[in-house]
């Protein structure tokens, strides 16, 4: 048993009889609530649509894509880093 748990039912122990009975009541409540049933993907991507998030539900990802991204070669480009050209141009 967990130290949170074990606190708690020393706590509960320490309680009047009435208490207790609340507390049973209240642990009944907490228990029978049943959880909210989880969206799938496409309701999710459905909902952000529909609020503004995403303009539109982005293509499955495909072995192709996959491919592509794992083959990408990045060109060299000759002269000094983008970043210090960006910073000289902003002084």
């Amino acid at each position: 048993m967990s130290a949170n748990v074990e606190r708690v039912l020393n706590e509960i122990r320490a309680l009047t009889p009435e208490e207790q009975r609340e507390v049973r009541a209240a642990l009944d409540t907490v228990l029978t609530i049943q959880p909210k049933p989880q969206m799938s993907e496409e309701e999710f991507e459905l909902m952000l649509v529909q609020k503004g998030i995403l303009s539109e539900i982005p293509s499955p990802v495909t072995d192709d894509k996959i491919e592509a991204f794992r083959s990408y070669k990045p060109i060299e480009v000759k002269g000094k880093p983008v970043s210090e050209t960006i910073i000289e141009e902003r002084r």
